[in-house]
């Protein structure tokens, strides 16, 4: 019987980690094209000057976080964990700390980041809503 390689409890936790990270990222992909296509819909709709600005801001925003190079690094990081576990290379545990807190700023700002956009993005939705529904009873 085959034996498996093991890590060490620390730098399996990086690892869970790092996949948790990379998932959240496929997600905000998704979701990221999800938001773009409710800007593209909702901007014929919004025509006064601070929408149009807000929208603006809003796109930027879209376009700053698909721009991260975050998933590079959980890529590399991935990658020298699983190399780690199959013996491939030796196990650093006090490289891998130091290494770890990178990505998990990054996580930690594009989260923050991607929700604040989101909040200006559904703001945004909601108010050309309120606009339509304002327009129609006014009539």
């Amino acid at each position: 019987m085959e034996t498996m390689p093991s890590i060490s409890s620390q730098s399996l936790q990086y690892y869970v980690i790092a996949k948790k990270w990379s998932s959240d990222l496929e997600f905000f992909r998704l979701e990221t094209g999800f938001l773009r296509q409710l800007l593209d819909r909702y901007t014929v709709r919004l025509q006064s000057e601070a929408h149009i600005r807000q929208l603006v801001g809003a796109g930027k925003a879209l376009q700053e976080l698909e721009g991260t190079a975050i998933s590079d690094l959980l890529s590399r990081q991935l990658t020298q964990l699983e190399l780690m576990a199959e013996d491939v290379i030796p196990e650093d545990t006090e490289a891998l700390a130091e290494i770890q807190v990178k990505p998990e700023n990054l996580m930690g700002e594009l989260t923050r980041r991607y929700r604040s956009a989101k909040q200006d993005i559904f703001r945004l939705v909601l108010d050309s809503h309120y606009d339509d529904l304002y327009s129609v009873n006014s009539n």
